[in-house]
């Protein structure tokens, strides 16, 4: 970890945060209503003990703040029936994709062999990390961060990102019941890729970042190589006026810089909030409710935060969507292109076609089909540029990362507990192709295979129940 430090403090001396945030201080309004507060007061002391402290010498003194590890599997002289291998999971959903300076794609995912998600210590539940070599073709497990072992913890939402001075990180989010005694039975580990061209990387030691789930939505990265990330207390989803949506700015070394919150939204669920940079200097993000996407903004660098309501069109209805802005300047959202209408008290689930006309969904009645890339030509104001990915049954959770090429990586899931499916799909496409609203060009492919247990010999069979 401090060899990764000292990456980040060299990329300080290039820092513009100074007149980024002057050029913010203009757009400061009165009627901003979220807060920063203390970071320690959200996110607990991250201070670890001494590495002499019982707790950090697994398997004694098991607390909280015992280190967590990354294990590695398929490798050469593995015996063939360990116990995270493919062909016992029944269970799989929620990637992330990341691409390393050399082109390598990494994937991961958290499954389990014996049950469905199951919150909120998600036991029987591991994080798999996968690779490809060949831009996406084929693809190996060879990583598994599986807390099983810690007094049956479970994982989920892990979430692979790059570091502004191109490092792959990891987080882990693990999960123990201490029965209510220990402030870090959630907690969120990170580690960081040592040499992302080698299938089997090294690994630095991992980082406690806090003890809120801080790894489903990538951190947006700041012109002066600050960071801030998304969080959420799903502890408190459905907990009416409750406060539990926040960002953590940290500076490049990871020092905390604050914490902000929103104003508290009783239709927001598991938020998933993921923020841009506008051309203006201020911050616009989505955040998953009940009946779609709401919006915020920020006019001071996160610091405070302004609701808008729900956006004008109806995506994502209580699921998540990603939004990130493309070298192009565009601003690329990857969503679930449903709406929902009410009707005599049922809910009926349509879209529009490439002519505007309503179309009833037919096979697949559910807000989480359509995977779609839209493009923006003014910020986000509006998405008139959009692609079908894949309405193949219930696709959910996309994630999205940037070749040095200038294509699009988009990973996704399929019916994670379905019989044939619990599919993990990779897409690759272009802006050309959004633009056009078909692959156009000759490198692009939708939908190639990431996993698929059945495929191997695993997955859900009939008369299983999960």
């Amino acid at each position: 970890m401090q060899k990764q430090n000292q990456l980040l403090r060299h990329a300080a001396a290039v820092a513009l945060a100074s007149s980024f945030l002057v050029g913010l201080l203009p757009g400061l309004s009165a009627g901003l209503h979220a807060q920063t507060v203390d970071p320690t007061s959200v996110l607990g002391d991250v201070t670890l003990p001494p590495p002499e402290d019982v707790s950090q010498n697994f398997p004694y003194g098991i607390t909280g703040k015992t280190p967590p590890s990354l294990t590695k599997i398929n490798f050469k002289g593995q015996k063939p029936y360990h116990k995270h291998r493919i062909n016992l999971r029944v269970f799989q959903g929620c990637p992330q994709v990341e691409i390393s300076e050399g082109g390598r794609l990494w994937a991961t995912w958290f499954g389990s062999n014996v049950q469905a998600e199951r919150a909120p210590y998600h036991q029987d539940q591991f994080s798999v990390i996968s690779t490809s070599g060949d831009g996406g073709k084929t693809w190996k497990e060879v990583f598994v961060f599986d807390p099983s072992e810690l007094l049956g913890g479970g994982a989920s939402d892990p979430m692979l990102w790059k570091d502004p001075e191109g490092n792959i990180r990891f987080i882990g989010l693990r999960n123990i019941d201490f029965k209510g005694k220990d402030e870090f039975a959630t907690s969120a580990w990170e580690f960081a890729m040592l040499d992302p061209e080698n299938e089997h990387t090294a690994w630095s030691p991992p980082r406690l970042l806090g003890n809120k789930n801080i790894s489903v939505m990538k951190p947006l990265l700041f012109p002066d190589s600050t960071i801030m990330r998304s969080m959420d207390d799903f502890k408190l989803v459905g907990k009416r006026d409750k406060v539990r949506i926040r960002f953590l700015k940290e500076d490049v070394d990871g020092t905390p810089i604050f914490v902000s919150e929103f104003p508290v939204d009783n239709d927001a669920v598991f938020a998933e909030q993921m923020p841009i940079i506008r051309k203006d200097g201020s911050l616009f993000t989505f955040y998953r409710a009940k009946n779609g996407q709401k919006f915020a903004e920020s006019f001071d660098g996160g610091k405070t935060w302004k609701l808008g309501g729900y956006y004008p069109m109806q995506f994502s209805i209580n699921t998540k969507c990603i939004l990130k802005t493309l070298p192009s300047g565009r601003v690329l959202l990857v969503a679930n292109d449903v709406q929902m209408k009410q009707e005599n008290g049922s809910k009926r689930y349509v879209y529009t076609d490439e002519q505007g006309n309503e179309r009833e969904l037919e096979t697949h009645k559910t807000a989480r089909t359509r995977m779609t890339a839209y493009l923006s030509d003014d910020d986000g104001e509006t998405f008139t540029h959009r692609l079908l990915l894949c309405d193949d049954g219930q696709i959910s959770y996309p994630s999205a990362t940037l070749g040095n090429d200038g294509a699009i990586y988009i990973v996704y899931d399929q019916g994670r507990g379905v019989i044939g499916q619990h599919t993990i799909f990779l897409s690759k496409i272009t802006e050309a192709d959004i633009l056009a609203g078909k692959l156009v060009n000759e490198q692009s492919f939708l939908n190639n295979i990431v996993s698929r247990p059945s495929d191997q010999g695993g997955g859900r069979r009939e008369g299983d129940s999960l």
